[in-house]
């Protein structure tokens, strides 16, 4: 198409420098004029459709910059947060760990607790004074206990040992503070007092 405007420029030059230009020259030069124009107004639509297909690759284009934004975002957002719960992890880990290891200790006193507890009652159990109660003399309470402290009802299962662990008192004191002569003896609904050291 270029070419036609090229040589239809040329015509038209040649014709109008031409001395005497005849009628069928001139009748040329106006069909070469009648196609110029029709070729110029193609090419004027191709223009400005193909600068509407730029204007909207421009458009699309810009979208396509925010969207992959956006996604770089996200992605970013989702490290971020992948890192987040991975400390999480490990700080969880470590404070499981950390209960673990409180756990056992603290199983391990009441497992050596209980043994005391258990060899001290085969003890009473298998004493000689146990057998021949009329020789065991008499129990002796002693005022040397703290006066402070609170009231305390006995439940099922209670034991002297394990109502002093618990309040932070001593078995002699409650023995003392409540004149109980024999600790295996203890009642449920029991009101008994027990000394805490202020």
């Amino acid at each position: 198409m270029i070419q036609r405007i090229c040589l239809a420029f040329l015509s038209l030059i040649f014709g109008a420098l031409s001395p005497l230009p005849n009628l069928a020259a001139q009748s040329d030069v106006r069909a070469t004029m009648a196609g110029l124009k029709q070729d110029m107004a193609i090419m004027d639509q191709q223009v400005r459709a193909l600068r509407l297909e730029i204007e909207q690759m421009q458009r699309e284009n810009t979208a396509l910059r925010h969207r992959i934004v956006s996604i770089q975002s996200g992605e970013t957002q989702i490290t971020n947060i992948s890192s987040a719960i991975d400390i999480l992890r490990r700080e969880y880990r470590v404070a499981d760990e950390s209960n673990k290891q409180a756990i056992l200790v603290e199983v391990n006193r009441q497992i050596k607790a209980l043994a005391e507890e258990t060899q001290t009652a085969i003890n009473v159990v298998a004493s000689p004074e146990k057998i021949q109660p009329n020789i065991q003399p008499p129990v002796r309470f002693s005022e040397d206990y703290p006066k402070s402290g609170i009231k305390y009802t006995v439940l099922s299962g209670d034991t002297l040992s394990k109502i002093a662990h618990f309040h932070g008192s001593t078995i002699k004191d409650i023995q003392n503070a409540n004149k109980i002569e024999n600790p295996s003896l203890l009642q449920v609904n029991q009101t008994i007092f027990i000394p805490i050291a202020q």
